[in-house]
């Protein structure tokens, strides 16, 4: 069910390639499909996942949160300003005591240059805002998505269940 995908590329300007974005449709049909019976697939029960949140939309949090919990993560959500985010040794050391206690971060609203550290020290798997409407590679997900299901009569374009679908897909498809 499940591909391997570089979390790393989900941060690259120019988004994923055809090939990555194709994947992560797959993955997320693949959650959906008729084999499911509508149950929850806990696929990540003992999965600690921290959302480092700022100034970015609360829906954004919710919806990441919504979609790991579904899985069966544990979500622990933090504000920035909290955990003491600022570039030099501190947020090294915070990098690392985030990487040992979970298994992956999701930056929300959070300067750039601070996730960039984050990912670079922390050890473990760190997005850049997988969680918005706003993020590249969720724009090339919800535009093939939207292709897929333009054929198929009566169905509506849902762009909560297309990002929790595609967040979902992304922790399945990175975190090991």
């Amino acid at each position: 069910m499940s591909i391997y995908l570089d979390f790393n590329a989900l941060n690259i300007p120019t988004g994923l390639n055809e090939q990555q974005a194709e994947a992560l449709c797959c993955v997320a049909d693949s959650l959906a499909g008729p084999g499911t019976g509508g149950a929850p697939q806990m696929l990540l029960r003992g999965k600690n996942i921290a959302l480092i949140y700022g100034s970015s939309d609360p829906e954004d949090a919710s919806t990441f949160e919504h979609a790991a919990t579904s899985l069966g993560a544990r979500v622990a959500r933090i504000r920035s300003g909290d955990a003491g985010l600022r570039p030099g040794a501190e947020l090294i050391a915070t990098a690392r005591m985030l990487g040992r206690l979970y298994d992956a971060v999701e930056c929300q609203g959070v300067d750039g240059e601070v996730v960039e550290q984050l990912a670079q020290h922390a050890g473990t798997v760190v997005y850049n805002a997988i969680g918005a409407s706003s993020h590249q590679a969720f724009k090339q997900f919800d535009r093939m998505r939207h292709q897929a299901l333009a054929h198929v009569a009566g169905t509506a374009h849902d762009d909560h269940g297309c990002r929790e679908a595609f967040i979902q897909a992304v922790l399945l498809s990175t975190l090991r």
